[in-house]
């Protein structure tokens, strides 16, 4: 199936559950599915929540929601990670239970795949099962083998013989078998070699997923040959500076040139909310023609919120990949923005879309900030 705005190929995150992982003691349920509305379809591809916002207090969960999602990237791929998030307090402290969760159900097409693991830690796998338009094609425990078995459409004469559970069997088959771009495996396994996390915040340019290693973001412009588009979309965010590139011990320096003929480095003058519009501008023009998937953790932190809603128009705008973006940015429930369907509220262990968080019918018109400061949605 194509999407028909953009007649390209939908690959999407339907469903996600995990349990016992980190502040997750009990199972969360984060259900993407769309609901019928009229207005802003752009938001919805083939009836999946395309470009989606995260609220929920302080210390509710919502970063930990983005490293749930992407700790399939460390032991399907060999793409960036984030070692302090999962080598620390990886299982629930709360709870006896000796492993984590996790079930992901993807839309590839016509296809829907549904991919479950279990883990006691970041790099320690315990079971591994996949299913493809509800039919099991693998079952694997690494430690109580009498059940294993692995359908012979994914493996051919590929030998299973694995005794190191830090190495996936997914990865192992996808990696040791003939090239078969129209399997639901390979399709999974693309989406998530695609899949970025960056957060917002002024901890610098970390990530995870879709590359590997770091690239400085003067490094990343100059090469990109974008500056005067970089000048624009400062410009847009009515920030207004003439720059230009010098070149200081063979590293390219992008300056700001004032009015009086003096000139500074532009990092040395950026302030925070400057720099992580710069941060969403490298990853806009290195980025965003390849990924399938993109979480940004605070990504309005530092932004002023007419910036915050110049960048979910920008994302909106982009239907080449899934979105989801975590705030405390309550301007940004506008329906000229959003829809009722593509907000959610994250409470202790339940995420759920404002469209499901109150019985009353919620129309184009209404004002979901309002709504939500006057406590009509149930939390």
């Amino acid at each position: 199936m194509q999407n028909k705005l953009t007649g390209k190929k939908i690959y999407m995150l339907k469903r996600f559950e995990v349990e016992n992982f980190k502040g997750f003691k009990d199972r969360l349920v984060f259900d993407l599915q769309a609901r019928e509305y009229e207005f802003n379809k752009n938001l919805i591809s083939n009836g999946i929540v395309n470009k989606g916002i995260i609220y929920g207090k302080n210390g509710i969960g919502k970063s930990n929601l983005g490293i749930a999602l992407f700790d399939i990237v460390l032991h399907l791929t060999d793409k960036e990670r984030l070692p302090v998030q999962y080598l620390s307090n990886y299982i629930n402290l709360d709870s006896d239970k000796p492993f984590a969760e996790f079930k992901y159900t993807f839309i590839f097409e016509d296809d829907e795949v549904v991919y479950e693991y279990k883990k006691k830690e970041a790099y320690y796998l315990i079971e591994e099962s996949l299913t493809i338009n509800n039919s099991q094609v693998l079952f694997y425990n690494y430690f109580d083998k009498k059940d294993n078995f692995v359908d012979k459409s994914l493996i051919g004469n590929l030998q299973i013989e694995l005794l190191d559970n830090k190495l996936s069997i997914i990865k192992y088959i996808y990696r040791n078998t003939p090239t078969n771009q129209d399997s639901p495996l390979y399709k999974m396994m693309i989406f998530v070699e695609n899949m970025l996390w960056y957060r917002g915040l002024s901890d610098g340019n970390a990530y995870c997923g879709f590359s590997n290693g770091g690239t400085l973001l003067v490094e990343g412009l100059y090469s990109s040959g974008k500056k005067e588009e970089f000048k624009k979309f400062l410009a847009d965010n009515d920030l207004h500076y003439e720059l230009e590139w010098r070149t200081n011990n063979g590293l390219h320096e992008l300056m700001a040139k004032f009015p009086t003929g003096k000139k500074a480095p532009f990092v040395s003058i950026a302030s925070t909310g400057t720099m992580s519009l710069f941060l969403y501008f490298f990853w806009s023009i290195t980025a965003f023609n390849k990924i399938s998937f993109l979480f940004i953790d605070e990504f309005d932190a530092f932004f002023h919120y007419e910036s915050a809603e110049n960048i979910v128009l920008r994302l909106n705008a982009n239907k080449n990949f899934q979105t989801l973006l975590t705030s405390h940015n309550t301007y940004l429930m506008q329906n000229k923005l959003t829809r009722p369907d593509c907000c959610y509220i994250m409470t202790q262990n339940k995420i759920t879309s404002l469209f499901n968080s109150t019985k009353k019918e919620i129309r184009e018109a209404h004002n979901l900030e309002k709504m939500y400061i006057n406590g009509a949605f149930n939390e």
